[in-house]
């Protein structure tokens, strides 16, 4: 007999829930906190955000004349990352709660980044 989400399984509705963006108890997660911190550009991998089991999404912007290559988990390299962005192009990372490192083309600017909880 299926359940109000039209599955039969606990893994069913687990997975169901992840994919509408809720939490695993099914509430939204929404967040109350926000963070707004700056990270200088730099040519060697950089921590942009800690890991935090208490995330609920993050945004980083690039605020450099330079490309920003934005790593989830691990060392970034200008070869080995998650996605790339041009200048004054923005991320928005949900449902992630490791950490998150850039290294930038060319040292200048900042990643503007705001992390909610």
């Amino acid at each position: 007999m299926a359940n109000e989400f039209g599955v039969t399984t606990n893994t069913e509705v687990l997975l169901y829930r992840i994919w509408k963006g809720l939490a695993a108890d099914g509430s939204a997660g929404s967040a109350s906190t926000s963070n707004v911190t700056s990270v200088a550009s730099s040519a060697t991998s950089a921590t942009l955000l800690n890991a935090n089991s208490s995330r609920v999404e993050a945004i980083i912007t690039n605020d450099s004349t330079a490309i920003l290559y934005v790593k989830l988990g691990g060392l970034v390299t200008t070869s080995s990352y998650s996605v790339s962005l041009s200048p004054s192009e923005s991320l928005v990372v949900d449902k992630y709660n490791g950490s998150i490192t850039g290294v930038w083309s060319a040292v200048n600017g900042n990643a503007r980044i705001t992390e909610t909880s």
